[in-house]
């Protein structure tokens, strides 16, 4: 049992230093959907080579901040908005994508992310356009 102990305090050790290494790098700004500000969203920042895994948070009234490993990054906005005509069966709108696939699922949006505290990077996307 104290071997088991110690492997475990040595891991966690391991581990605990590793993270302490590593540089960081803060973003945070404000995302714009068609010049408006995004009422509610979500941010994720991928590693271009998916070599990391993803980081991601809410947009919250337009802002948004994350910490993360610097590198080379793609960068997804999602948002959802209820569907132009209510649901017959629920008899309330669905929700449906409302940024267009250039800036989320196929996105063009890319950023080298370095070390230290980045404000102000701000995103301007645009909606889907809804059927008349």
């Amino acid at each position: 049992m104290n071997l088991l102990r110690t492997i475990l305090a040595a891991l966690t050790l391991c581990v605990t230093l590793s993270a302490c290494g590593t540089p960081m790098a803060e973003v945070s700004g404000t995302v714009y959907v068609d010049d408006q500000i995004l009422k509610e969203g979500e941010i994720i920042f991928q590693e271009v080579d998916n070599s990391k895994t993803p980081v991601s948070n809410k947009i919250i009234d337009g802002k948004y901040s994350l910490k993360m490993v610097p590198g080379s990054k793609r960068i997804q906005i999602k948002a959802s908005r209820p569907t132009a005509k209510p649901d017959p069966v629920m008899g309330t709108a669905a929700r449906e994508a409302m940024i267009a696939e250039e800036f989320n699922e196929r996105t063009t949006l890319k950023m080298d992310v370095t070390t230290g505290k980045h404000d102000n990077v701000d995103f301007k996307v645009k909606s889907i356009l809804r059927d008349p």
